[in-house]
């Protein structure tokens, strides 16, 4: 049971209830909804890497699936685990996201990717041997884009945990990447 309650969607500011109603139905949303002026622009932020970004989707579930085991966050874990099954990932691309580094089963930019986010989460600053090997592969944007889905997940997975937010009782069909995308788009 989350640490605080869910916000009662009648009683959320206008902008907010109407984007949390195009939303998936997840927990995450739920209570996240309640965190005022935040909530629309974070959704807005969160649609623009996993809609929008310049990240091949494989390269970006693997590098959330990567923060999520190195957080310990259960409940991310889950929830990108469903969405790279319906991007069309392997089993065995899911479960090596969690494994040593580097790693046969990824690709060199994959790998060099994975390298700077474990760097990232483990320091404030990242090394800059790491850093020169994913700007590499990823370019200037790319590179860019990396840091702020790491930074963003770090932040995920502190919010789930803090408020022990719970798996919803049934998954949701699809990625929710779409509904997220309507969302923002309507509301935006």
């Amino acid at each position: 049971m989350a640490r605080i309650p869910y916000p009662d969607p009648a009683n959320l500011p206008e902008a907010s209830r109407k984007l949390l109603e195009t939303l998936p139905p997840l927990n995450i949303f739920r209570m996240i909804a309640g965190s005022g002026a935040s909530f629309v622009p974070f959704i807005s932020l969160i649609n623009a890497y996993l809609n929008e970004g310049v990240l091949d989707a494989e390269l970006r579930e693997l590098v959330i699936l990567r923060v999520g085991h190195l957080c310990g966050s259960a409940y991310e874990l889950h929830q990108h685990i469903r969405v790279s099954r319906t991007i069309g990932m392997s089993e065995a691309r899911i479960e090596a996201a969690g494994g040593r580094l580097p790693s046969a089963i990824f690709s060199e930019a994959e790998n060099a990717a994975l390298a700077l986010a474990d760097d990232l989460v483990a320091h404030v600053k990242a090394d800059k041997a790491l850093f020169d090997a994913a700007r590499a592969h990823l370019g200037d944007t790319g590179i860019q884009e990396l840091v702020i889905i790491v930074g963003v997940y770090i932040l995920v997975c502190r919010y789930l945990e803090t408020f022990e937010i719970e798996l919803e009782a049934q998954d949701i069909e699809g990625s929710g990447l779409e509904e997220i995308k309507r969302g923002v788009g309507a509301n935006g």
